[in-house]
């Protein structure tokens, strides 16, 4: 896999900042790309690069996403990778 794997996420949710996501690897290594933090806004709709140089590109990648607290709803509308 590249050193600069980009992972677009779409998620809604009510207060992105309970959310904590990981891209995990065919591997079954964890890549955090974002932690819990006090971010009050809603919704997470960016791309992170995550060095994956590591890691063979085949195989099933797959994203997870926590919510640490249980106020709040929400859902993952999309993700991809770009490799």
């Amino acid at each position: 896999a590249p050193s600069a794997l980009q992972v677009g996420v779409d998620i809604t949710h009510t207060y992105r900042g309970d959310l904590v996501i990981d891209l995990v690897a065919p591997d079954g290594t964890a890549y955090r790309l974002k932690s819990s933090a006090s971010d009050s806004a809603d919704d997470v709709n960016t791309t992170y690069t995550v060095d994956a140089s590591s890691e063979t590109a085949n195989g099933t990648w797959k994203l997870r996403v926590q919510d640490t607290a249980s106020a709040d709803t929400g859902r993952i509308n999309s993700w991809k990778l770009t490799f």
